[in-house]
């Protein structure tokens, strides 16, 4: 295997969001936006390819799963890390 040297860059190793990932923390806070019975006002969404947390304060413990299960329904969504915590 050879290697052409003049091709060669030095590459950022930083993890940085994706246009995809943006795409779907859009998409998903969308979801939780037009669920009639939960205020994301105070949901962090983000994702890292397929894998969202949703992290931030709800105002009852019904919401936290219901966000979940709503993020899970989105399409594009295989997983999601649930940090939600009911506002005190």
């Amino acid at each position: 295997m050879s290697v052409n040297r003049k091709h060669l860059s030095v590459v950022d190793k930083r993890p940085r969001a994706h246009p995809e990932d943006a795409d779907l923390e859009t998409a998903v806070y969308d979801a939780l936006a037009h669920t009639g019975d939960l205020d994301p006002s105070y949901i962090f969404v983000t994702a890292h390819g397929s894998d969202v947390t949703l992290a931030g304060w709800v105002h009852v413990s019904e919401e936290i799963s219901l966000a979940e299960q709503v993020t899970l329904r989105t399409r594009g969504v295989r997983s999601v890390h649930n940090e939600l915590s009911r506002d005190l």
